[in-house]
């Protein structure tokens, strides 16, 4: 199976150096993708965003479950793969019911767990927006404009040391909400997407 995701951390240190594709605005139809930072010279650059534990972060393995006797008959499992269109975003998986992805009224970006639409009270599920590169390919953006957020931010688990937790920075965000209890440790940074072609990436992720 052909995945462009697989070799983006190959093809991104020279993309970088060009410059980015402005976000689009307009309506574009549901994409997959994954999720790169990007925020030059920080421990955080060009590493990917992965779902674990019902949140994102950077410097944690992607953690996924399939129910399937034959386990040769499951997805991959081993990266996160986003799905957005329509204001929306959730994750690419079989599971029934799908996995949305919402950010909490703390700004924590986090995803539903399989069979439930549970999530805090306040989140929100909308203004997400996703567009890939020129040609369809990656350096696209992925963003969230909920909540009074002014982009994505990376809180370390203590101050200057991973992994990170990602954040949409938002206008209520709280030092006791970060992992560090310091908001003034995370760092900001642009969410660029690199395509994905294929099947489900996962069952589900837990």
């Amino acid at each position: 199976m052909f995945n462009t995701f697989t070799v983006l951390c190959t093809l991104l240190p020279l993309a970088f150096s060009s410059p980015i594709a402005p976000r689009q605005d307009t309506y574009v139809p549901p994409i997959t993708f994954g999720a790169i930072a990007a925020r030059s010279t920080s421990p955080i650059h060009l590493q990917t965003i992965n779902a674990n534990g019902g949140a994102f972060w950077i410097g944690k393995n992607t953690t996924t479950y399939c129910p399937l006797t034959n386990q040769t008959e499951c997805p991959p499992g081993t990266s996160t793969v986003f799905a957005a269109g329509n204001g929306g975003a959730g994750l690419d998986t079989v599971v029934p019911g799908g996995q949305q992805i919402y950010v909490a009224p703390t700004g924590a970006l986090g995803f539903t767990q399989a069979h439930t639409s549970s999530k805090p009270s306040g989140s929100a599920l909308e203004t997400f927006n996703a567009t890939l590169g020129p040609d369809g390919g990656p350096l696209g953006h992925f963003t969230f404009q909920g909540l009074g957020a002014n982009g994505f931010i990376a809180c370390p688990a203590s101050k200057g040391k991973g992994p990170y937790q990602v954040f949409a920075n938002v206008r209520n965000l709280q030092d006791k909400d970060v992992p560090s209890k310091c908001k003034r440790d995370c760092l900001g940074f642009d969410a660029l997407t690199a395509p994905y072609k294929g099947e489900a990436a996962a069952w589900q992720y837990i």
